[in-house]
């Protein structure tokens, strides 16, 4: 009897698909994409947790490794709630919107047995997918914005105006959030296109062809943030370093002067340049700048009144709007609408770390970068690049987006320490 292979109806809409595109939901879904109810825990992605969390907490054992730590964070960031500071209800509120999806992307990896290779391969899958919908949004604008009407009938799409068409977003709501979540993808793609074609990626990082790779590259170019373009500098600046020839550094100047001239020729990226020059240079704002920069030089310098005030710990958890009330340049005429933009995540996770948990913050995360930073092995490439990628993103999230758990950040932070072990498994422990 002849066996029927499985339909393509069958192989993509099985129970197994199914969880892994609900496990990566809170990653390439911008959280006001749907709604499930009203209220901060109505979001439609985090439909995500709602059906995955009860079966991964009946199927595997607690992550009482992750846990610990995220406790230790939440103690030490609860100072605000002791003393007063803030209500405990407040903190309670933080706290929880944090712990909740570091547990979830914890059971997440351990769903996949923590195969680093396999779960950075759907990732990619994803990344790609959403770089495709943008494009289609992208292009859809030259030609009477058909699609994009018909995607705002199902899900929430927002279209921002550029020099040059729209900044493409995507599935994510923001440009910069776009930029986040995608360049690790953009990172693997450099990679892909710099080697032969007949070189394979590695194991996990075969999917990403060239042509695949123009998409994902052209996608973040199209956000035109500062934060795309940065973050494949850097990524281009490690992919350089990583074979390991001194003369390879020879052409970091030349990438550099390369990027300048980008952003002079790109409006949204030298308004953003001149603005922050400006904001940082003028004692007093007159209206010339540019919102964006003045909102984080502005909370750059509401951190570092606040440090003065509380220096070792920070004045905890989700009381960086307080500061912000208490500090905020922006205090009259045209700066008014920028003063309290922003108060709650302070623009930038380090700024936003630095005011809440205080210089002993600031040393977690530059011993968790240290710590998880892992060499290149010429046998095995592929750890590094997937360590490398996630850096990158975890990088540009720390200079430029302060809220700790938006699309999915919990997951490159697991991520990157799961390559280290995984790294320390294979190498490490055979040479000890």
């Amino acid at each position: 009897m002849i066996k029927r292979s499985p339909s393509l109806y069958a192989r993509v809409f099985n129970f197994e698909n199914a969880i892994s595109i609900l496990c990566f939901f809170p990653i390439f879904l911008f959280r006001y994409t749907f709604s499930l109810f009203t209220g901060p825990l109505g979001y439609g992605p985090f439909i995500a947790f709602y059906l995955l969390l009860p079966i991964f907490i009946l199927k595997y054992r607690i992550p009482f490794r992750e846990l610990i730590w995220i406790t230790f964070i939440l103690i030490i960031g609860s100072s605000g709630a002791i003393t007063g500071y803030i209500s405990v209800s407040v903190y309670i509120k933080v706290a929880g919107s944090i712990l909740l999806p570091y547990v979830f992307f914890a059971y997440v990896w351990r769903h996949y047995e923590n195969n680093i290779e396999h779960v950075f391969s759907l990732y990619l899958k994803g990344a790609y997918f959403v770089s495709v919908i943008g494009l289609l949004l992208f292009v859809d604008f030259f030609l009477g914005q058909n699609f994009i009407y018909l995607l705002k009938q199902i899900i929430y799409i927002d279209s921002i105006h550029a020099t040059f068409g729209i900044r493409l977003a995507s599935l994510l709501g923001e440009p910069t959030y776009f930029a986040n979540v995608v360049l690790p993808a953009g990172v693997v793609s450099m990679m892909r296109l710099i080697r032969k074609s007949d070189q394979n990626m590695g194991e996990g990082l075969d999917f990403i062809t060239k042509p695949r790779a123009l998409i994902i590259i052209l996608s973040l170019m199209l956000t035109y943030s500062a934060i795309a373009f940065l973050g494949l500098l850097i990524g281009g600046i490690f992919l350089l370093l990583r074979h390991g020839a001194v003369r390879y550094a020879l052409v970091i100047p030349f990438v550099l002067i390369l990027s300048r001239i980008v952003i002079n020729q790109v409006p949204e990226l030298e308004d953003r340049y001149q603005g922050l020059l400006s904001a940082s240079a003028e004692k007093s704002q007159t209206g010339n700048f540019h919102g964006s920069s003045f909102i984080l030089f502005n909370h750059a310098f509401i951190t570092l009144q606040n440090l003065k005030e509380n220096p070792l710990f920070g004045s905890g958890l989700g009381t960086h709007y307080l500061a912000t009330d208490k500090y905020s340049l922006g205090n009259k005429g045209v700066e008014f609408h920028y003063r309290t933009q922003n108060a709650q995540d302070a623009s930038s996770m380090m700024l936003r770390i630095l005011s809440e948990l205080g210089l002993f913050g600031g040393l977690i995360v530059i011993l968790f970068l240290y710590r998880n930073h892992i060499p290149r092995i010429p046998e095995d490439p592929v750890l590094w690049l997937i360590s490398t990628a996630i850096f990158v993103t975890i990088l540009m999230q720390l200079l430029r987006q302060g809220n700790y758990i938006l699309n999915g950040f919990p997951f490159f932070v697991l991520g990157f320490v799961y390559t280290r072990h995984e790294f320390q498994n294979r190498y490490l422990n055979i040479t000890q």
